[in-house]
């Protein structure tokens, strides 16, 4: 017990030794204190003068009745009484130290660079983290950077806008809160909503916040009507409206579940949901996607339909008639459009040929075109088609070639072409443009076979004389790229290659670097350039890499998601 007073008083010494002793005397100098003491009333207990967390080693009252009568500190007698009055100031002085003790961490985490950046950049790394929308849990890690960080992107309600039937109700809660009045993104899905409706009673105080909505598999009319009983006066700011049928017979076309106006859409996307009344009115479309495979208006209706609404850019309209009568126009001449890109999407070539021919694309827009059917006569059709639309593009400077959906995209400073086919190669069996001029071609393979379904890329280049840029996203091997160094002589005005997610091997690089060198003493087909990107960081071997770099002024290894665009 002794011990423990002696430990006691030695650190009271030090503790005083701020307000009665020399500075110049280290605090960890113990000098022992002299301890005189009474018993006599009214002296204050020696508990009451030590740190609450040093009162453990402390003999209490009830213990003893020897109390402290006065203490030498650095050779002067001090009265326990004066050391009571400073009690509460080096009490109040430890609660300050404490706090600015934890103050450091927040304070030195605070000038790292990390926590320098701008807002806007941190929203921007927010909406790049989630690659698919920003959605709300996807952010959730980015809040455990550092305070600041987590204060920017809580406070910004743009963070917070996508909801999700397929999160947590806490997390749903949580996102309608932080996003204040910002138009919310709301993702339903039905199917949940006939298991529990959880999802719309905390939807339903924040529905009027809609900007866009997308229900995916309802069944029918009911649906839509049960879970929006007053859709168009719910939501007034609503802009984009997807709706995805799910399984089940056809919707009751004669009752309209989405009132007598469907607010100021701009973009519009129905997936075997029929186009209503309402969504007849409409005048405000900027993108529309209709895909229905028992379409039952008239062509010119739909014809109307487009020309009225003269803010649209983008249409994709993939659909069959229900009857052969309802595709032929009354119409005398195309419908007056500003449209940018439109795709049709057909398995008879009739409804190819009308739908184009009375929609008149105008310079600079691009026209795609993607067979869905066997017909025998489509080829002479779409001939004529693209003869007719690409008069204006002259000839294309760029070509791209996805083998896997088997499509081509021809583009030019004046519009642009695009053909797919279900059924065959369409680089090989479609009648293409003069290719003279094309200066890029970019071949895209996402076909995993250990032999692909592809001609020698060498059979591609022999079409165009003046290549300058090959790029090439192929995951497969490396020999079937090897083809394009063997035959030198089909591009000798290459000057770009470019690989993304290609995997190159160390002999491929070898023979890379031997090619770059045969090309480095002839001027006019010098390499000057080659880009390597990957998303997964799977680069060659810095030895290759070095090796190639000195016989090839720019070689640009990089880790990404896509190749760059400004490659020629």
């Amino acid at each position: 017990m002794r011990s423990a007073v002696d430990r006691a008083t030695t650190l009271l010494g030090d503790s005083y030794r701020h307000v009665f002793g020399s500075r110049s005397q280290p605090l960890h100098s113990r000098t022992p204190l002299r301890v005189e003491r009474e018993t006599r009333p009214g002296i204050v207990p020696f508990t009451r003068i030590l740190s609450p967390t040093h009162r453990f080693h402390c003999i209490t009252r009830s213990r003893s009745e020897h109390a402290l009568k006065s203490v030498h500190l650095n050779g002067r007698e001090v009265d326990l009484l004066t050391l009571n009055f400073w009690t509460p100031q080096i009490e109040s002085l430890e609660t300050r130290v404490r706090g600015v003790l934890n103050l450091i961490p927040s304070l030195r985490n605070a000038l790292r660079p990390v926590n320098k950046l701008l807002p806007e950049i941190i929203s921007s790394i927010a909406r790049y983290y989630a690659q698919d929308g920003l959605i709300s849990y996807q952010i959730i890690p980015l809040t455990h950077v550092s305070r600041y960080w987590r204060n920017v992107i809580i406070s910004t309600p743009d963070h917070w806008t996508s909801i999700s039937a397929e999160s947590s109700g806490k997390l749903v809660g949580l996102s309608l809160e932080r996003a204040l009045t910002a138009p919310l993104d709301i993702r339903f899905n039905m199917h949940r909503f006939r298991e529990d409706n959880w999802f719309l009673d905390l939807l339903r105080p924040k529905i009027q916040n809609a900007g866009s909505l997308t229900v995916l598999f309802p069944q029918g009319v009911e649906d839509i009507a049960t879970a929006f009983p007053d859709f168009t006066r719910s939501m007034p700011n609503l802009r984009s409206l997807k709706i995805v049928k799910g399984a089940g017979p056809d919707w009751d076309r004669s009752v309209d579940p989405f009132g007598p106006s469907a607010c100021s859409l701009r973009c519009l996307t129905l997936v075997q949901i029929p186009l209503y009344p309402s969504f007849l009115t409409l005048r405000t479309l900027t993108t529309l996607y209709l895909g229905d495979a028992q379409f039952h208006l008239h062509l010119d209706t739909l014809l109307d339909f487009l020309e009225k609404n003269h803010s649209l850019q983008s249409v994709a309209l993939k659909v069959s008639f229900v009857e052969p009568s309802l595709c032929s126009s009354q119409r005398r001449s195309p419908i007056r459009n500003r449209l940018q890109h439109l795709t049709i999407s057909c398995i008879r070539a009739i409804e190819v040929q009308t739908l184009i021919s009375n929609i008149a694309l105008q310079r600079g827009a691009h026209l795609e075109i993607i067979d869905r059917g066997w017909n025998a006569g489509l080829n002479e059709i779409l001939t004529g088609i693209s003869t007719a639309h690409l008069s204006n593009l002259l000839s294309p400077t760029s070509i791209e070639y996805e083998t896997y959906l088997r499509r081509i995209r021809l583009s030019g400073p004046d519009g642009g072409f695009s053909y797919r086919s279900f059924t065959k190669d369409p680089f090989v069996g479609f009648p293409l443009l003069p290719l003279a001029n094309v200066r890029e071609f970019r071949l895209i393979n996402h076909e995993l076979s250990e032999t692909p379904r592809l001609s020698p890329i060498t059979h591609y280049l022999s079409f165009f004389p003046s290549l300058k840029t090959l790029a090439v996203e192929c995951e497969t091997n490396t020999p079937y790229l090897s083809t394009l160094l063997l035959n030198p002589p089909s591009s000798p005005s290459l000057t770009t290659l470019a690989f993304f997610n290609c995997g190159l091997s160390e002999s491929f690089m070898e023979e890379l670097t031997r090619f770059a060198s045969d090309r480095k003493n002839t001027t006019s087909s010098r390499l000057h350039r080659v880009v390597i990107v990957d998303s997964g960081g799977k680069f060659p071997s810095a030895a290759s890499i070095d090796a190639l770099e000195k016989h090839v002024p720019i070689v640009d290894v990089r880790r990404g998601k896509k190749l760059p665009t400004d490659l020629t």
